[in-house]
């Protein structure tokens, strides 16, 4: 397998994200946590966000380029270049506040406050998502190579925004 040299941990790290191999085991580790929280288990949360970074952290990078895990990746790297505070503020309050409640819900074991809010969660991460595939096809960069600190201080210049 041929693996590019990142130029630091940071690009090592958007590397092996941009994997969709990893995507996959991530959700399902996620889905488990959420079980975990169900059954107030504190023991298996924890193991299970240590298994879900041992995923991320012995993942190769990315070989399918094409991937829409990979775009989606790469449009949330070069969003957290180019947004703005109060883009980064609202988008936290977004789903702060659906996040809370549905913890809240599932270890209270409500079941329709878990439905709603989770439904509103699941939509708003799809809208994202979406949001970040399109950002991607926009900003024009070596697909294969992923995007290098030229890439994202272009995209960054061309938007006009610098955190």
């Amino acid at each position: 397998m041929n693996y590019q040299k990142a130029e630091s941990l940071t690009g090592l790290f958007w590397q092996k994200t941009r994997n969709p191999l990893t995507f996959w085991p991530r959700v399902i580790l996620t889905l488990l946590i959420f079980i975990a929280f169900w059954s107030q288990s504190a023991w298996w949360i924890i193991f299970l966000f240590f298994v879900e970074a041992g995923v991320l952290f012995f993942a190769p990078p990315a070989t399918d380029y094409e991937s829409w895990v990979t775009r989606a990746t790469d449009g949330f790297r070069i969003w957290s270049v180019i947004r703005s505070v109060e883009e980064r503020n609202v988008m936290l309050l977004m789903f702060l506040f659906p996040m809370v409640a549905f913890l809240t819900a599932l270890w209270s074991h409500s079941i329709f406050w878990l439905l709603f809010f989770g439904v509103q969660l699941t939509i708003g991460k799809l809208l994202l998502i979406k949001r970040f595939q399109a950002l991607a096809k926009i900003v024009e960069y070596d697909v294969q190579v992923g995007l290098t600190e030229d890439d994202l201080q272009g995209a960054a210049s061309r938007c006009g925004w610098r955190n």
